[in-house]
């Protein structure tokens, strides 16, 4: 038996709930709903529906992933299944692995599907001018996804005790997608003993910073395929070259990676 097997339960033990079911319906109607209304919330074309369709997806799809990844580990040590499953030939590594594809195969099948049908709907409505360049948008969605799942499974692996897991989620959530432009801000103004015109002409450090926000290097992805209005700070003219698109990828491989290194050497040298 190897990882194969534990994903493969994963999955069919996940598309049994009908909560995560209802939820992926929710994103299927939003999305094709906004494929829909976007001509009257604004410009009729391909990438200008690309970027009122990012803006949702960015808010929605970190939920969902913590959603699907925050209980998987933490609730298979304390129901005594994992004691079960580790009795098999499989190692720690195994279960981790097996963990990731299912839970990421669960979050991003239903996403990917709901997307490309409005995605499709917005081609027929809005024209295909740029929407050669649509699998961009699935990819960076795909990377923005994953990096949530990472930080969900990590924090799953990291603790048993089920209110800091809930709280460490949740409050990531509010902390990386909500609040981040803010949180940027207001360091930046501290940090300049509160001269607010830091604001209008940030330092490159500063830059940088702001884009190590999942939800801004998502943003500077889809400005990298699309001429949307996004993640324009990092266009800019003298904006500097560890802005570019490819420091989205390497921010979101990060955040997908480093959670779960955290996490897997707590489960790793902890008691089942």
């Amino acid at each position: 038996m190897t990882w194969r097997d534990i994903a493969y339960k994963d999955i069919n033990d996940a598309s049994r709930s009908r909560g995560l079911w209802v939820l992926f319906a929710l994103l299927t109607v939003l999305s094709v709903g906004y494929a829909l209304a976007h001509s009257y919330l604004g410009e009729g074309t391909f990438s200008a529906f690309i970027g009122g369709l990012a803006g949702m997806v960015a808010v929605t799809l970190p939920l969902l992933a913590l959603l699907v990844g925050y209980k998987s580990v933490v609730h298979e040590r304390t129901s005594g299944t994992l004691f079960l499953t580790l009795s098999f030939p499989h190692s720690r590594r195994d279960f981790l692995v097996g963990k990731l594809v299912g839970r990421s195969t669960v979050l991003l099948g239903p996403t990917l599907v709901a997307l490309t049908v409005a995605g499709v709907v917005g081609a027929v409505r809005y024209g295909t001018d740029g929407a050669v360049l649509f699998p961009w948008f699935l990819v960076a969605t795909a990377l923005y996804g994953l990096a949530f799942v990472g930080l969900a499974v990590g924090l799953s692996m990291a603790t048993t005790v089920n209110r800091w897991i809930t709280l460490g989620a949740f409050g990531g959530y509010f902390a990386l997608v909500t609040l981040w432009g803010g949180l940027h801000s207001l360091t930046l103004v501290i940090l300049h003993r509160f001269d607010t015109s830091v604001l209008s002409n940030m330092p490159n450090w500063a830059l940088l910073f702001r884009l190590v926000g999942p939800n801004e290097a998502y943003d500077r992805l889809l400005r990298a395929g699309f001429d949307v209005d996004l993640a324009t700070r990092y266009v800019a003219d003298g904006a500097p070259v560890y802005v570019d698109w490819w420091m989205g990828i390497v921010v979101l491989i990060v955040w997908f990676v480093v959670p779960l290194m955290v996490g897997f050497r707590r489960f790793e040298s902890s008691d089942l």
